[in-house]
């Protein structure tokens, strides 16, 4: 038995040689390698998990003013929450408690939009402190080029584009281009990743004629397409339908993906 095993060995190395040629060449290992996760300050002191009871109370405080606003969340992170957590577990439920109140006809529309102006504005006014953990960029920072579409709102745009930052990426904001305005951004420099929003119906016609052009226009002919957006989440079909990459539901889970999606070539 120890006999035929021995005679098969030059079989089996003839066998492998393939494989091993593979795992010597270093860019082909690149398009299977594992990206690192982004990691994000974490401040733990024990401080509760943020809920129902802490949306509504800054849902009341958007409500009322900027001031009032930056002051409950200051008021969260120094019980011992991280921004990337407020962020996250805060502002972006927060947000959609005060649509569902809009729906159920518990907050009229104007009081929506001064909340909201409000809860955005205070994100501006934090965006130092926010940016005070982000990662540096390690070689050639990655680029997101993030189109802002017609909308009421523009909250998730935004955090998503602190996330993106957060993890060390240089992002341009498009708002609302037309489909020659975008070719002519998509050709003056390289961006690694289009990330569009969509919240609407109304806004899937003008998106169906511009996506199609992105990779012909890019200067980067492998540039990935990210959706997101309310409208995306409740139809994920859109991403094969308007030949997008990839979608993501929340800002940090946007960064992971493009990340990941990169490596994968």
């Amino acid at each position: 038995m120890l006999d035929a095993a021995v005679k098969r060995i030059p079989r089996f190395l003839k066998e492998i040689a393939p494989i091993q040629r593979l795992i010597r060449v270093p860019s082909r290992l690149r398009l299977v390698a594992q990206p690192q996760p982004t990691e994000y300050p974490v401040r733990v002191r024990g401080a509760a998990e943020l809920g129902t009871a802490q949306w509504s109370e800054l849902a009341q405080a958007a409500s009322r003013s900027q001031e009032e606003t930056l002051t409950l969340l200051r008021a969260w992170y120094s019980q011992g929450r991280s921004w990337p957590d407020i962020y996250l577990c805060g502002i972006g439920p927060t947000a959609q408690l005060m649509g569902s109140w809009w729906r159920a006809d518990r907050m009229d529309f104007a009081s929506m939009s001064i909340a909201m102006t409000h809860l955005q504005g205070a994100m501006y006014a934090l965006s130092p402190e926010f940016m005070a953990g982000a990662r540096p960029a390690r070689g050639v920072p990655r680029r997101l080029l993030l189109v802002q579409t017609v909308s009421q709102h523009t909250l998730g745009s935004l955090m998503v584009a602190e996330f993106f930052r957060l993890a060390g990426w240089r992002v341009q904001v498009a708002q609302d281009p037309g489909a020659q305005e975008l070719a002519t951004v998509l050709q003056s420099d390289w961006f690694d990743v289009l990330g569009v929003g969509i919240s609407m119906d109304q806004q899937l016609a003008e998106i169906q004629a511009i996506l199609p052009r992105v990779r012909q226009a890019s200067a980067n002919p492998g540039i990935k397409i990210m959706l997101g957006g309310p409208l995306v989440q409740q139809r994920p079909d859109l991403v094969r339908a308007l030949g997008a990459d990839f979608s993501a539901d929340a800002a940090d889970e946007a960064v992971q993906l493009a990340e990941r999606w990169l490596v994968m070539g």
